[in-house]
């Protein structure tokens, strides 16, 4: 069983739309990136992870400090449920990148 073929008008040049080649497709072993770009991206992604999870702690506390001066204990709850879901994900990325960045060198 071959494919099935087309009618005769339900091409696409017939529909006015246009076929754009795309070019070659080559391996990314064929790219070359610049191993200092490499560090430095590993770098900033590790420094950057680090700092969201320390601005999103330092946030969780204030905002539950906030909640209780106001009086508003009950909507803590949503803060600390937001907290829970966020801390395992963020986390999780900050030790990826972390591991990365100190162990990149020991290939």
């Amino acid at each position: 069983m071959g494919a099935p073929s087309q009618p005769p008008g339900d091409t696409p040049e017939s529909e006015g739309e246009v076929v754009v080649e795309g070019g070659k497709v080559e391996q990314l072993d064929e790219y070359h990136v610049d191993e200092k770009h490499r560090a430095d991206t590993a770098r900033y992604l590790a420094y950057g992870l680090v700092g969201i999870l320390a601005l999103s702690i330092v946030f969780q506390y204030a905002a539950t400090l906030l909640l209780v001066f106001y009086g508003k204990t009950d909507a803590s709850a949503s803060i600390d449920k937001l907290f829970n879901i966020l801390l395992p994900v963020l986390s999780s990325l900050v030790s990826a990148a972390v591991t990365y960045y100190f162990t990149k060198d020991k290939k």
